[in-house]
């Protein structure tokens, strides 16, 4: 996998967030504390709706917000027309989609990506994604819209969250030639 950044959630008691490179070795670089997860804690079976946060390792994917920020690391900016699908009957199930109100649409329920305050800066947690092309995802029920977001609240409905100021951090930080990965775990 050739991994060189890895973003590590422990969320053994109090979540915290460790930054870590590789260089003959993990090396922590910073810990970052206010930390949320899932309001029904993790799981390594998340299910659609659970409200917990999935355990793993997963590619770390794009960052995205509603500020059109210039960035190193890959950056999509929410418009109007960005919804990330949770429906997971629809062949586009756990995907970032924009439509326009003239688009039919292949869903039941979306979340509207510009509604959420949490999402003014957030990463893609690559957690039961698939290839934009690929229909296979349509009705696992697996979950969906894992993301690092900014903590709004002391818990989420299954994403991790933290600080805008830690996310910032984070942004800056990451390098995309150097395959960032998250690992959420409980130890």
């Amino acid at each position: 996998m050739n991994i060189k950044q890895l973003i590590t959630v422990r969320i053994k008691e109090k979540p915290i967030i460790e930054l870590k490179n590789w260089n003959d070795g993990w090396h922590t670089e910073k810990v970052l504390e206010d930390v949320a997860i899932g309001e029904k804690g993790a799981t390594t079976n998340k299910q659609e709706g659970d409200l917990k946060t999935p355990l793993g390792l997963f590619k770390l994917g794009s960052a995205f917000g509603i500020a059109d920020i210039k960035a190193d690391y890959p950056y999509l900016t929410i418009t109007d027309n960005s919804y990330w699908i949770d429906d997971s009957m629809s062949p586009d199930y756990n995907k970032w989609i924009e439509v326009d109100s003239q688009s039919t649409h292949t869903w039941k329920s979306a979340e509207h990506l510009i509604e959420h305050k949490e999402y003014k800066l957030a990463f893609i947690i690559e957690y039961n994604t698939i290839n934009q092309y690929d229909k296979i995802n349509k009705g696992n029920n697996k979950g969906s819209a894992i993301f690092l977001h900014i903590k709004t609240k002391n818990y989420t409905a299954g994403c991790v969250a933290t600080t805008e100021e830690n996310l910032k951090y984070i942004l800056n930080w990451l390098k995309p030639d150097s395959n960032p990965h998250i690992l959420i775990k409980t130890e």
